[in-house]
């Protein structure tokens, strides 16, 4: 399946953000998704030819153990799977543009190289997840990222094309203790209140990002850009590389920002 157009992506993401309550919504009401048994995902994706997408978009995982499944390259665009278990899954390469997973099990889930535009992810379990390299524009607070690898996640806003820039990166409150985040590129993105204790973030991006009262104990910061970043409140205690770290000067609310004295 070809990637959405970003505007129908933003008009269907402004339309999750003014009604909540459609990740909940019950079969036989609008949107409608086709439930599927785990059997029946790993026939579609064990008689899927060679070279070609296993179609599993637009189903309902909800009530299933999916755990351990090698979804690799396949397509989940809009998938429902809401509070699944999908631990130790494999979704290298795959398509979850609009997947709906909040409050769903990927604990050490490998998503290297996946689509996750607009997912919605908060409060889901990803310790241990490999993000490597993955479009990563989630709706994301409150998500469990302990220990995950996120190295050159592209998470940034690209804010040229968005007439109302609403398509960004949402971490608020998310745990990120120990994750690695090298090199990633979330910028644009909200962190309010994230833990991001002893995090690697040497050569992140995170232009413009609201980044208030996160912790970044003992993190190394190594060549960060945080070039216009809000950090009201932002803890910095400890931290490796701040004689390195890119538009510092240029940060807004820096004054009360708390760095070692």
């Amino acid at each position: 399946m070809c990637k959405p157009d970003l505007m129908i992506l933003s008009g269907i993401f402004f339309y999750f953000m003014l009604i909540p309550d459609i990740a909940s919504a019950e079969m036989g009401k609008i949107p409608d998704w086709t439930p599927v048994t785990r059997q029946e995902a790993l026939d579609v994706i064990n008689n899927t030819p060679e070279g070609e997408m296993p179609n599993l978009k637009e189903k309902d995982f909800r009530g299933q153990d999916m755990s351990g499944i090698d979804f690799r390259g396949a397509d989940l665009f809009y998938t429902h799977m809401r509070d699944v278990n999908l631990s130790g899954s494999n979704f290298e390469n795959a398509n979850l543009d609009l997947a709906i997973m909040p409050g769903t099990n990927l604990e050490g889930a490998n998503f290297r190289n996946a689509r996750l535009n607009i997912t919605e992810l908060g409060d889901a379990i990803l310790k241990g997840a490999d993000l490597t390299e993955a479009e990563f524009v989630v709706k994301a607070k409150g998500a469990n990222l302990e220990g995950a690898t996120l190295v050159r996640v592209k998470g940034g806003a690209n804010m040229n094309n968005q007439s109302m820039g609403m398509l960004r990166t949402i971490l608020d409150y998310a745990n990120l203790k120990n994750a690695n985040l090298q090199d990633a590129d979330i910028s644009f993105c909200t962190m309010k209140f994230g833990n991001l204790m002893n995090a690697n973030l040497n050569g992140a991006n995170l232009t413009w990002c609201d980044l208030s009262k996160a912790d970044f104990t003992g993190a190394d910061l190594t060549n960060a850009n945080l070039t216009k970043a809000k950090l009201t409140g932002t803890v910095f205690k400890n931290i490796k590389g701040k004689d390195t770290i890119i538009g510092l000067d240029t940060a807004r609310d820096i004054k009360s920002a708390e760095f070692d004295r």
